[in-house]
C-alpha cells in the first residue's frame, strides 16, 4: 500500500505533504470514503464505494450540504475542478483538488499577510470555511479548526503500537556494515554526539514547511 507522503507528492505536488497530511488527518482520518455533513452527521460512515455514492446522491437530492473523500472536498467545489462524485472518492483525485484549494488559499493569504505563519494559518482556515478567520474560532470542543490541524501536524504519522522486544542477552552498541567494514553509528569518531539539524522556525508547526516555496492552499 502506498503511504500518504508518496501519494501527496504525486497527486498534490504544489503543497507540502506534511501540511496536507495534517489537514487530511483532521478532516477524514485518512478515510477515502468519508462523507461529512455540514450541520449534521451520518449515522455511520460508508463501508464501500457503492454505499458512499448512494449516500451523497441521496444527500444532494435533499439539498443537504456535504463534503466527501479523503480531503473532504465540499460538493460545491466539485464542478469547479471537474470532479465527479465517483472521482472524489479516489484518494489521488481528491488530494489533487484538496491541494489546489489549499494552494489557492495560501496564495491569497500571502497577498494579505505576507508569507509565513500568519498566511499559513489563514490558508488552513480558508480550506475549512472559505475565509481567513472562521477556522480560528474556538468551537464547542474547546479548540479551533486551525488548532486541531496544528495538533495533528505534531502527531506521529504511524499510530500503530510497536510489538515490545525481549532481549535474550544484553544489547551492545548498534553497528552497521558498510562495504565490508563495521562501523559504529551513534556518534562521530571523536566520540561526541552528532550535531542535530537546525531547528525549524518556531511558527513552523508542520516541521517541513518552506514559506519561500510554492506551497499551501
Amino acid at each position: 500500500m502506498i503511504d500518504f507522503a508518496t501519494l501527496a507528492h504525486e497527486c498534490a505536488p504544489t503543497v507540502q505533504a506534511a501540511t496536507l497530511q495534517a489537514i487530511v488527518r483532521t478532516e477524514s482520518a485518512f478515510d477515502p470514503l468519508a462523507v461529512g455533513i455540514v450541520g449534521g452527521h451520518l449515522q455511520r460512515q460508508p463501508k464501500s464505494l457503492g454505499e458512499a455514492l448512494a449516500t451523497v446522491r441521496a444527500l444532494a437530492a435533499r439539498g443537504i450540504n456535504f463534503s466527501l473523500g479523503i480531503g473532504q472536498v465540499n460538493r460545491f467545489n466539485l464542478s469547479r475542478y471537474d470532479l465527479t462524485y465517483e472521482a472524489a472518492f479516489d484518494p489521488c483525485a481528491n488530494l489533487r483538488v484538496a491541494g489546489a484549494i489549499l494552494y489557492d488559499c495560501y496564495q491569497r493569504a500571502s497577498g494579505s499577510y505576507g508569507k509565513g505563519e500568519r498566511a499559513l494559518r489563514a490558508a488552513i482556515s480558508c480550506y475549512y470555511s472559505g475565509n481567513f478567520a472562521r477556522g480560528e474560532r474556538v468551537e464547542s470542543g474547546g479548540s479551533s479548526y486551525v488548532q486541531r490541524v496544528v495538533a495533528n501536524a505534531q502527531t506521529p504519522a504511524n499510530l500503530v503500537s510497536a510489538i515490545p522486544v525481549i532481549m535474550d542477552r544484553p544489547a551492545g552498541p548498534r553497528t552497521q556494515v558498510v562495504a565490508g567494514k563495521v562501523k559504529s553509528s551513534p556518534s562521530n569518531r571523536d566520540g561526541k554526539p552528532r550535531r542535530q539539524d537546525a531547528p525549524h522556525p518556531p511558527w513552523d508547526a508542520f516541521g517541513d514547511f518552506d514559506c519561500d516555496s510554492d506551497s499551501s492552499k
